[in-house]
């Protein structure tokens, strides 16, 4: 070889150059963000968005820059028919979410209950009712799940009130009209938190009701 250079070192040098390629390829999209991207996640943060993503809040307004997922046509059906249903409301405490698994309306429990009780609300009622015809004419299960904050109290048995208010919502779509065979009840109390239990605000937002119509049961 010309200059006593060998073959196997030349290769040698080709290789470590794509290996040098490649890592600074790596590193650059790992800490450069497209504008488009640092859009998304500062929207995210502003939303304070957590494993769900918001569909639409009462009026149904969506989240700009947020990319919404492709939906099966009887998905896309039923959230048209829940954003004519609810397009007239206007209930504060009250948001609609969904992402690849299920569509969630989350009741809060100053829109939906007294503080301590677990009977329904008259002025919720109206709301649910909006839920019977849509979840009627789909095919999709709905779970009912319970939930509080973790403030502990002698008087409060966190568990049973959650559950218990979940049995309330279901009661009420049953007796509306919702096939039974259709609802299941899950009462969490305070394991699955959406915000923080140090704050009173943090806690007044995990004491809730979810409705979650099932899209995707995992069965494909």
């Amino acid at each position: 070889m010309k200059n006593g250079t060998r073959g196997w070192e030349i290769t040698f040098l080709d290789i470590l150059t794509l290996l040098l390629t490649f890592f600074v390829f790596i590193i650059s999209i790992s800490i450069f963000k497209t504008a488009e991207y640092k859009e998304f996640w500062r929207l995210k943060e502003e939303q304070k968005i957590k494993k769900i993503k918001p569909f639409r809040s009462f009026k149904f307004e969506l989240i700009k820059g947020l990319k919404l997922p492709v939906l099966n046509p009887e998905t896309e059906k039923l959230l048209t028919e829940l954003e004519e249903a609810f397009f007239e409301s206007d209930f504060k405490g009250v948001n609609v979410y969904y992402d690849e698994n299920k569509i969630s309306l989350m009741v809060s429990e100053q829109i939906g209950f007294d503080e301590g009780k677990f009977a329904l609300k008259e002025n919720v009622k109206p709301l649910l009712l909006k839920l019977v015809d849509p979840i009627n004419r789909s095919t999709f299960d709905v779970n009912i799940e319970g939930h509080s904050d973790s403030l502990e109290s002698p008087q409060i048995d966190h568990m049973d009130r959650s559950l218990n208010r979940a049995l309330s919502v279901a009661r009420f779509l049953i007796g509306s009209g919702v096939d039974k065979r259709k609802i299941s009840v899950s009462g969490y109390g305070p394991h699955r938190p959406v915000a923080s239990n140090e704050t009173p605000e943090g806690r007044q937002q995990n004491r809730r009701v979810e409705v979650n119509i099932i899209i995707n049961n995992g069965s494909d």
